[in-house]
């Protein structure tokens, strides 16, 4: 790569980066070409030329931030200093974190009926996030945190409903200890159940 195209990928990176954090913070619809550009110190006609529309740029900034997300995930599940406890712990953290950062309107794009998004999201579960999710949960069998007879789709089901219910709860999380004494919570109950032992 010269320079040139090296100057490039790092204009588009910065542009990417840029409507990702407003489109999360404020929702896509609130977000125009002409706020990213004055916030990533860009002409519109770059931006146009980069991604020829908002929606395709929406496109690109979720793909960009689902693929540093599996990074992040890889990273984890392969981390040695780790047991499956903390890795749970961790996931949970994270995920918890994005959704309650997240703008609602924003959520909703991730459940849109853009075809090219839709497509990518599916690509991404088959071929990453289910292969980890699926070495992490043999991790936890083995370390007998997880019941042998426990399957992956039970267990996606039960963080889906967990992210689910973040969502729809925000007021659970108005204070640092707030945030704090659900996080105990919800990983008592994930490696416990309900049962007082």
């Amino acid at each position: 790569m010269n320079g040139f195209e090296k100057r490039t990928q790092q204009k588009k990176r910065k542009i990417l980066n840029t409507a990702f954090e407003l489109f999360t913070t404020h929702g896509v619809q609130k977000v125009s070409i002409q706020q990213i550009a004055k916030k990533a110190q860009v002409s519109q006609v770059t931006i146009y030329n980069y991604f020829g529309s908002k929606e395709q740029m929406l496109v690109e900034s979720i793909k960009d931030y689902y693929m540093k997300q599996i990074e992040r995930f890889e990273k984890l599940v392969e981390d040695p200093e780790s047991d499956f406890k903390e890795k749970i712990e961790s996931i949970i953290s994270i995920k918890s974190e994005n959704i309650l950062s997240f703008n609602p309107d924003f959520l909703q794009t991730f459940v849109s009926d853009i075809p090219e998004l839709q497509s990518f999201i599916q690509e991404i579960m088959e071929n990453h996030s289910m292969p980890l999710f699926i070495k992490l949960l043999d991790e936890g069998k083995q370390q007998g945190y997880v019941q042998q007879n426990i399957s992956v789709d039970i267990l996606m089901f039960y963080m889906n409903m967990f992210y689910e219910g973040i969502q729809k709860r925000k007021d659970l999380f108005e204070t640092e200890e707030s945030v704090q004494k659900f996080s105990d919570e919800i990983l008592h109950l994930f490696f416990y159940g309900i049962m007082g032992k």
